[in-house]
């Protein structure tokens, strides 16, 4: 199947929907002989033993490279639904609503397709998540979000794995001061004004002062800023060292240009959301090459020693042949396929996959699950809400053309004290 032409117009808001039978088994097994039990509900077809689970991720424009957290959904499922696999016997299709990373776009896109699928495997965005959120609750919806934020992390309608955004930075942070030499040096940040700009401040500030570091300036910008004249000049005015990127897309290509240009050469941290699959040879390249980490989990393409990262590839190669490499969000697809499908197994199991018997499912009887070394430990979900803990185990990559994803790692695994220590104080308020 060519993944290529799975996009596909279906609402008049112009979403992309992306169709995909991630497999179907063929064998008569005991767990098909139990699914005859199950009615059909929204997004499951009792008789086909088909599942629709819906995936909102923007992948038009400069969010094109976001595809890639489809086609890991779509490796997981594929994985899954084999013979053997905990959905052996069912067909599971992923729908992809483009929401342009864009809240006013993402509100219509939800309520024209919440009718039409299971559940949300994939929900990409902070704004998204907290635009939607209100309608999560009343139509009684579960969503996996590909953003992990701490008042969303214990929330009966959503489910996320990963360090919290804050996280990432508190850890790159000690990593810098401890491992790096800059104990000394000034710490600054550059921050978008949304929620997600919200987090990764509070992060920063938390680190700065368990660290004892010194806080040049934090300078904002708005959504969708391509001039950061006015900030990098800022951050040079106030002698930064170290530079903490608070904004997603192409946010530190276009702030790196403006640095180049004005001859400021901080150090840059840049967590996840930052990356794009033009960073090893778009604008300012070179000076990123020089100068920048990016915060992510798991390890770099091709290592085989990590067994997650293995199985990933090689379903990849299976769902996705042509596709070429991107950094991190193949991860976030897979790992969020993988709760969707242990929320899917517990339901089947139970003879129920109404929307109500998910939610209790993922409030109650999750436990623990194998992040596979992918995103950055276990992911604890516990018996009850309370239980939840975000991760805290990060990776450290270096931008390369070398590498088909860009990046190359640095360090493996940091384990952070800081980050815990934030994670500890951030969901005792909770």
């Amino acid at each position: 199947m060519n993944k290529r032409n799975f996009f596909l117009a279906v609402t008049a808001a112009s979403a992309l929907a992306l169709s995909a039978c991630a497999g179907t088994a063929t064998s008569e097994s005991d767990e098909q002989a139990a699914s005859s039990e199950l009615q059909s509900v929204p997004g499951f077809d009792a008789e086909t033993k088909t599942i629709t689970v819906g995936s909102m991720v923007p992948v038009s424009g400069i969010w094109e490279g976001a595809r890639a957290n489809i086609y890991g959904q779509e490796a997981y499922f594929h994985r899954a639904t084999q013979p053997g696999g905990p959905l052996e016997g069912f067909t599971v299709e992923v729908k992809n609503y483009d929401t342009e990373y864009n809240p006013s776009v993402a509100v219509p896109l939800y309520n024209s397709s919440k009718n039409e699928v299971l559940m949300y495997s994939m929900v990409l965005g902070s704004g998204v998540n907290k635009a939607l959120h209100q309608q999560y609750v009343t139509d009684n919806m579960l969503a996996v979000a590909a953003s992990t934020e701490s008042e969303s992390l214990r929330d009966p309608n959503m489910l996320s794995a990963g360090p919290l955004y804050g996280t990432y930075v508190a850890s790159g942070m000690e990593y810098m001061a401890s491992e790096k030499n800059h104990d000394e040096s000034v710490f600054c940040a550059l921050v978008q004004d949304d929620h997600l700009g919200e987090q990764v401040q509070d992060g920063f500030e938390f680190a700065t002062e368990q660290l004892g570091l010194e806080i040049g300036v934090i300078a904002n910008f708005p959504l969708a800023n391509a001039d950061f004249t006015p900030q990098v000049s800022q951050m040079k005015q106030a002698n930064c060292d170290v530079v903490v990127i608070g904004g997603a897309g192409s946010v530190l290509q276009n702030a790196a240009v403006k640095a180049v240009a004005l001859n400021f050469e901080p150090e840059w941290l840049a967590p996840n959301f930052a990356y794009n699959e033009q960073i090893a040879t778009g604008p300012a390249a070179e000076h990123i090459k020089e100068n920048a980490l990016f915060l992510l989990t798991g390890t770099e393409w091709g290592d085989q020693s990590v067994e997650g990262q293995a199985r990933m590839e090689e379903d990849l190669a299976a769902v996705a042949p042509n596709e070429d490499p991107v950094a991190n969000a193949y991860q976030s697809g897979y790992i969020n396929a993988v709760i969707t499908t242990k929320v899917i197994e517990k339901g089947i199991e139970a003879g129920d996959l109404s929307r109500e018997s998910l939610l209790q499912i993922a409030e109650s009887e999750l436990g623990t699950i194998d992040d596979q070394g992918l995103s950055g430990g276990d992911i604890t979900f516990g018996s009850s809400l309370d239980e939840r803990m975000p991760n805290s185990i990060i990776s450290l990559f270096q931008v390369s053309d070398e590498s088909p994803t860009g990046l190359v790692l640095h360090e493996k695994y940091y384990e952070s004290q800081v980050a815990e220590d934030y994670n500890v104080e951030t969901m005792s308020q909770y």
